[in-house]
Protein backbone atom coordinates (compact mmCIF):
# COMPACT_ATOMS: atom_id res chain seq x y z
CA UNK A 1 0.00 0.00 0.00
CA UNK A 2 1.29 3.13 -0.99
CA UNK A 3 1.73 6.26 0.89
CA UNK A 4 -0.85 8.10 -0.84
CA UNK A 5 -3.55 5.03 -0.17
CA UNK A 6 -2.52 5.12 3.53
CA UNK A 7 -3.12 9.30 3.80
CA UNK A 8 -6.15 8.78 1.95
CA UNK A 9 -7.30 6.15 4.34
CA UNK A 10 -6.72 8.53 7.09
CA UNK A 11 -8.05 11.34 5.62
CA UNK A 12 -11.38 8.62 5.11
CA UNK A 13 -11.97 7.78 8.88
CA UNK A 14 -12.85 11.16 10.35
CA UNK A 15 -14.99 11.87 7.63
CA UNK A 16 -16.99 8.32 8.12
CA UNK A 17 -17.16 9.04 11.37
CA UNK A 18 -18.27 12.49 11.20
CA UNK A 19 -21.24 10.52 8.43
CA UNK A 20 -22.09 8.40 10.89
CA UNK A 21 -22.76 11.16 13.29
CA UNK A 22 -24.61 13.10 10.59
CA UNK A 23 -27.07 9.61 9.76
CA UNK A 24 -27.89 9.51 13.49
CA UNK A 25 -28.81 12.54 14.51
CA UNK A 26 -30.72 12.08 11.37
CA UNK A 27 -32.40 9.96 12.72
CA UNK A 28 -33.28 11.34 16.12
CA UNK A 29 -34.63 14.44 14.60
CA UNK A 30 -37.55 12.36 12.74
CA UNK A 31 -39.18 11.46 15.90
CA UNK A 32 -38.80 15.20 16.99
CA UNK A 33 -40.07 16.64 13.60
CA UNK A 34 -43.37 14.35 13.96
CA UNK A 35 -43.75 15.36 17.03
CA UNK A 36 -43.76 19.09 16.52
CA UNK A 37 -45.19 19.17 13.31
CA UNK A 38 -49.31 20.61 12.91
CA UNK A 39 -50.81 17.66 13.10
CA UNK A 40 -47.93 16.27 15.69
CA UNK A 41 -48.57 14.63 18.96
CA UNK A 42 -47.99 17.90 20.71
CA UNK A 43 -50.62 19.82 18.47
CA UNK A 44 -52.82 17.51 19.24
CA UNK A 45 -52.44 18.03 22.74
CA UNK A 46 -52.34 21.60 22.91
CA UNK A 47 -55.92 21.56 21.01
CA UNK A 48 -57.31 18.94 23.65
CA UNK A 49 -56.32 21.27 26.01
CA UNK A 50 -58.08 24.47 24.45
CA UNK A 51 -61.23 22.51 24.08
CA UNK A 52 -61.29 21.37 27.71
CA UNK A 53 -60.49 24.85 28.50
CA UNK A 54 -63.65 26.24 26.31
CA UNK A 55 -66.04 23.40 27.63
CA UNK A 56 -65.08 24.44 31.40
CA UNK A 57 -65.66 28.24 30.15
CA UNK A 58 -69.19 27.05 28.77
CA UNK A 59 -70.09 25.15 32.37
CA UNK A 60 -68.97 28.40 34.36
CA UNK A 61 -71.08 30.53 32.25
CA UNK A 62 -73.92 28.38 32.83
CA UNK A 63 -73.46 28.20 36.38
CA UNK A 64 -73.14 31.69 36.18
CA UNK A 65 -76.09 32.42 35.02
CA UNK A 66 -77.75 29.94 36.84
CA UNK A 67 -76.49 31.60 40.19
CA UNK A 68 -77.90 34.73 39.22
CA UNK A 69 -81.63 33.60 38.46
CA UNK A 70 -81.14 31.99 41.97
CA UNK A 71 -80.07 34.80 43.52
CA UNK A 72 -82.90 37.26 41.91
CA UNK A 73 -85.33 34.15 42.76
CA UNK A 74 -84.52 34.32 46.60
CA UNK A 75 -83.96 38.39 46.28
CA UNK A 76 -87.82 38.13 45.12
CA UNK A 77 -88.75 35.92 48.49
CA UNK A 78 -86.85 38.03 50.96
CA UNK A 79 -88.88 40.75 49.76
CA UNK A 80 -92.43 38.96 50.22
CA UNK A 81 -91.06 37.85 53.96
CA UNK A 82 -89.86 41.04 55.01
CA UNK A 83 -93.05 42.63 53.76
CA UNK A 84 -94.66 40.19 55.47
CA UNK A 85 -92.85 40.47 59.09
CA UNK A 86 -92.87 43.92 58.72
CA UNK A 87 -96.17 44.56 57.04
CA UNK A 88 -94.74 47.46 55.37
CA UNK A 89 -97.94 46.61 52.44
CA UNK A 90 -100.42 47.26 54.73
CA UNK A 91 -99.18 51.04 55.62
CA UNK A 92 -101.60 53.70 54.89
CA UNK A 93 -101.46 55.32 51.35
CA UNK A 94 -103.07 58.48 52.58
Amino acid sequence: MSEQDKQILAQNKPINELSRRVSSLEQKIVPLEKAIEPQGWISQAFEKVEEHLSELDTKIDHLRQDTHYRFDQLDGKLEVILQHITKISDLPEE
